[in-house]
């Protein structure tokens, strides 16, 4: 399983992310700081998402994590720019 982003998160911009090799039902959450803003489960191999980023978050911590029901779990984090970087693509690291 790995979570995979072309682009780091901005502040007030849409954020689009992968997950993939999952087994079975996986549930994917996204938080800033402790802040829950995304959580939804998926039942595919590949898991697509979008999520806006809140205005006003930059420097905070964005967290994606992962889990399937095989009991596999990835977590990726990333600071939140005030403005978009540009691409460059991310990869969470095996556990």
């Amino acid at each position: 399983m790995f979570i995979q982003t072309l682009r780091p998160p901005a502040t007030g911009e849409d954020f689009r992310f992968n997950v993939a090799g999952c087994s079975g039902i996986t549930m994917v959450r996204v938080l800033v700081n402790s802040k829950p803003i995304f959580r939804r489960q998926f039942d595919s191999m590949l898991c697509k998402s979008l999520v806006t980023i809140p205005n006003g978050v930059e420097g905070e911590t964005l967290s994606i994590s992962a889990e399937d029901s095989a009991g596999h779990s990835k977590k990726l984090e990333y600071q939140i720019s005030k403005a978009d970087p540009g691409a460059h693509s991310m990869l969470s690291r095996y556990n």
